[in-house]
């Protein structure tokens, strides 16, 4: 008989005790014999640790000290027998049959260094979206996709399996990025190996006031917005990767988080937040008459663009039609 190939689960998790029992038993509710399961428990100042007491093998429980969603992804990869290692954040959950029908599309493409799939979305109410791929008008690739998914996140952690030997190569998750640290490694996983696809929603991706997704977008780096920060630390990490994608396609691909947190900006009222990342996206994309319509707007108040809207019969700007997709991708890659 031959032994099937053994799964690694890790998940991280911090101060998510209300989740993080959900998350487990949806792991050990797999069709697919798990290997082990690893709670990395990065720091947890709640009762995290108590609603784990109640499990034995093969989940592990593994405190550290707080140190971010990287270092405990990366503590778990340390730690991980398996030959495939899979990721589930801890507010999230699996349908049964997630790793089953993964491991069999690596049977299938034995070329393939890790394989994702589509989701669900939902929240205390019940389900919001039967299918992100479907409802955010995305497009899933198999193969090298390391093109299309340098120009927008494609999938979500928790749907990804990964070959254990694919992070002899790759390394470990980037420490230096407090988030995105995940879309990050997927760039550098997709650089150098083939990427299969089982479409179909096979995980429930969980929507909450506190999750990281909320925020991320949000976040500066001296002016920057952290999405260009990740992208910028990928090409570094990918050797000649720049040259091939084309100057302009990444210049162009770098402005859009500019834009997307602009226009999030705008929407609020702050009105000198926007026009300066705007100016840093024409900066990248200076002929985009997307941005530069943007920009002009930033010097009406809100008032004034409110009776500019009621005049168009508009209740409000929209972002324009090739952004669309960015906006409705920021922060997808981290919770």
């Amino acid at each position: 008989m031959i032994t099937p190939p053994k799964v690694t689960v890790i998940i991280p998790t911090y101060n998510c005790a209300r989740y993080i029992g959900e998350a487990v038993d949806s792991v050990l509710a797999q069709t697919y014999p798990v290997h082990e399961i690893l709670v990395v428990d990065d720091g947890s100042t709640d009762n995290t640790r108590d609603v784990l007491s109640k499990y034995r093998e093969p989940v592990r429980y593994i405190p550290q000290k707080n140190a971010g969603p990287p270092a405990a992804r990366n503590n778990g990869i340390l730690q991980a027998t398996g030959d495939y290692i899979a990721f589930l954040d801890s507010d999230d959950l699996w349908l049964p049959h997630k790793l089953q029908a993964q491991m069999e599309c690596f049977q299938q493409h034995p070329e393939y260094g890790m394989v994702y799939c589509d989701m669900k979305t939902f929240d205390d109410t019940g389900i919001l979206e039967e299918s992100v791929k479907i409802t955010r008008h995305l497009t899933y690739y198999t193969g090298d996709i390391f093109p299309q998914l340098f120009a927008e996140t494609i999938f979500q952690t928790s749907a990804l399996v990964v070959r254990r030997t694919c992070f002899d190569k790759v390394g470990l998750l980037d420490t230096t990025l407090p988030m995105g640290d995940d879309y990050e490694i997927f760039l550098r996983l997709a650089r150098y190996y083939h990427v299969g696809c089982v479409d179909e929603p096979l995980i429930l991706y969980r929507q909450h006031p506190s999750q990281g997704t909320r925020t991320w977008g949000k976040q500066l780096q001296q002016g920057t917005p952290w999405e260009v920060k990740v992208l910028q630390n990928a090409l570094k990490a990918c050797p000649g990767a720049e040259k091939e994608l084309g100057r302009t396609t990444v210049r162009h691909r770098l402005s859009k988080p500019y834009f997307t947190l602009a226009y999030a900006y705008l929407g609020e009222g702050e009105h000198r937040q926007a026009r300066s990342l705007l100016a840093g996206a024409l900066k990248l994309w200076p002929t985009n008459l997307g941005y530069i319509r943007y920009y002009l707007m930033t010097f009406f108040s809100p008032a004034q663009l409110a009776k500019i809207r009621d005049y168009k019969g508009s209740s409000q700007p929209e972002p324009p039609k090739a952004m669309a997709s960015a906006a409705g991708q920021q922060g997808t890659a981290d919770k």
